[in-house]
């Protein structure tokens, strides 16, 4: 970013900026900062009231806020390792939110039917209905949320190179962006059903401002494949092709069969038929060894990860498991794909999520259990163990690889 560019972005925050220059504040620092306002917000957002909504709609402007003045921050020092602590407090951060707006419902503090000002306007509409009845549908839309919170940032590393990934911070870009006061303000408005529209809305916004970017003039492909999360399993079978298949074709056919299964809903899947969307798309793994050097290739990993977002979030749903648990399978799955991604683009990681046991290994284990009628021990255990990694990783991998590096951004 040039000096010019610098200098406009700090007008929008610029005393906060001054402040954290003067206390010596790092970029990832003020986005941890971003995670404790997060809490804040989703305690006041389960209590259920138009005054605790106010109180974290200001606690979801100084989470953007502080995001917000760490990518200004972080500009002047870029660092792989520093976008990643960014991206994984502003991730939390919207975990944070959408849970402890979920959660209001779950303990009856507030109602799943549309309220606030607009409340009345929506009664009757689609939204009154949207993701079903009752606190399982909130927690479905809290899903979506999460899936969404997850794929944009994915989206985004896939589409610019490190070199350009943060030339200045965007509205719309990565975790923790207008989407969580927007969507918090909209729940003041409309009620849950419309905060978790909003949020759907903004996000799918974003990832078609993304798709219109790829086809500028001039755009080059980054280095993805180390994006995509392959276990074992799928490396192993990319191996018989030894890359000669493109991955995106055998990927769309069966992201077509896992979407029509899922539509059609897996509780209408007997048995082992459970396991047909999961062996649909490890037809992904034969374009695992592929460069994946195409100018649409950057849509691999993100479209892979969505695929497994969406048939964790079915299998969990439709086999009517405890809906928090699912919440936080799906969001253990996604910080650990980002995880992995930010890990590769800084040399720390070759792309193959051997202890995570990669998208398929996942699959593959939820299936099986789909099947036998053990995912009431298996979720659990499987969300226990991935946030274990996460915050293994976080704590001995980043913490001795540079997240403490983003001090050179204010030490001057």
């Amino acid at each position: 970013m040039t000096a010019e560019e610098l200098a406009a972005s700090r007008r929008y925050v610029g005393p906060v900026v001054r402040l954290a220059i003067a206390c010596r504040i790092p970029p990832v620092a003020m986005a941890r900062i971003s995670v404790g306002f997060a809490v804040i917000a989703a305690g006041w957002l389960s209590l259920g009231s138009a005054r605790a909504d106010a109180v974290a709609l200001a606690a979801a402007v100084a989470i953007f806020v502080a995001v917000y003045v760490g990518q200004v921050l972080a500009e002047e020092s870029p660092a792989s390792a520093v976008d990643w602590g960014l991206t994984a407090c502003g991730l939390l951060a919207e975990l944070f939110v959408y849970a402890g707006i979920a959660a209001g419902v779950t303990l009856k503090t507030v109602g799943a039917a549309p309220s606030g000002p607009a409340g009345a306007a929506l009664r009757g509409t689609f939204v009154a209905g949207l993701g079903g009845v009752g606190a399982a549908g909130v927690w479905r839309l809290a899903v979506i949320a999460v899936i969404v919170a997850a794929l944009v940032p994915m989206a985004d590393i896939c589409l610019h190179g490190p070199s350009d990934a943060g030339r200045q911070p965007r509205i719309f870009g990565p975790s923790a962006d207008v989407r969580l006061p927007a969507t918090v303000a909209v729940v003041l408005l409309g009620g849950v059903r419309a905060g978790f529209l909003a949020v759907v809305v903004l996000g799918v916004a974003a990832l078609g401002a993304m798709m219109i970017e790829s086809l500028r003039p001039g755009w080059r492909p980054v280095e993805v494949r180390g994006y995509r999360g392959d276990g074992r399993i799928s490396v192993w079978i990319g191996g018989w092709v030894r890359g000669r298949i493109p991955p995106l074709a055998p990927l769309l056919v069966g992201l077509l069969v896992t979407g029509v299964l899922a539509a059609l809903g897996l509780r209408n899947l007997p048995g082992i038929l459970l396991l047909t969307p999961v062996e649909a798309m490890l037809l992904a793994s034969f374009g695992s060894w592929h460069a994946h050097s195409g100018r649409g290739d950057w849509l691999v990993p993100p479209l892979i990860q969505a695929a497994e977002y969406v048939f964790l979030a079915e299998a969990g749903f439709a086999l009517r498991l405890w809906p928090p648990w699912t919440f936080a399978l799906v969001a253990a799955a996604g910080f650990r794909h980002l995880d992995l991604a930010y890990r590769v683009r800084c040399g720390l990681a070759s792309g193959i999520d051997r202890r995570g046991l990669g998208w398929e290994g996942r699959m593959i284990v939820v299936g099986i259990a789909a099947a036998a009628g053990g995912l009431i021990v298996v979720y659990p255990a499987l969300t226990v163990y991935l946030w274990w990694l996460n915050a293994r990783d976080w704590v001995v991998g980043w913490s001795a690889n540079g997240l403490s590096a983003g001090h050179a951004a204010v030490d001057r």
